[in-house]
């Protein structure tokens, strides 16, 4: 797995669980009406190099070289609103944002966890605490709280490689 396939399942999750838009911070696309999250990834990879499975792997294009590792990584995630009005009636951005951030806490301490894809498994090692995160504009406020929360998955690289299958001296006899 690699950490935009991670990244890409914890996303779909989360957003699926909030309802809200989800989307990665410091894109150059319009901003979503409140609520939202945006969030990014700290740290793509984690390791100490202790361990790490290589293997030759036979596949219909030939023979890649594979080597896997468990890795950790850190995301950030931040909440979003906004004072207003609305349909329902006046939405407290302060009340609307923590919610969200709630939310989205309870979504990793619960049903994701431990999340499965087609690539591999990722669990939640580590939840942080939800914060505010504010920050005043000149004329309106953005209310933030957000937290971070560090996974491990199994990382695989691969390329291709050349094999030598017939050594053209099967019994090991060298003149």
């Amino acid at each position: 797995m690699t950490i935009v396939q991670a990244r890409e399942a914890i996303w779909a999750g989360l957003k699926e669980h909030i309802g809200c838009p989800v989307i990665l911070a410091e894109e150059n696309q319009p901003m979503p009406d409140p609520p939202y999250c945006y969030y990014s990834v700290l740290v793509p990879r984690i390791t100490d190099h202790a361990f790490g499975l290589t293997e030759l792997v036979e596949t219909p294009e030939g023979f890649v070289r594979r080597r896997s590792e468990p890795v950790s990584a850190t995301m950030s995630f931040t909440f979003c609103s906004t004072s207003r009005e609305a349909p329902c009636g006046y939405i407290f951005g302060e009340d609307e944002a923590l919610e969200l951030a709630e939310k989205a806490h309870g979504f990793f301490l619960l049903n994701g966890h431990n999340i499965v894809t087609d690539h591999g498994d990722i669990v939640i090692q580590n939840i942080g605490s939800v914060t505010n995160r504010s920050g005043f504009l000149v004329t309106d406020t953005v209310r933030r709280y957000g937290f971070d929360i560090r996974f491990g998955y199994v990382r695989t690289d691969e390329m291709p490689t050349t094999t030598i299958q017939n050594p053209g001296n099967p019994h090991g006899i060298y003149k």
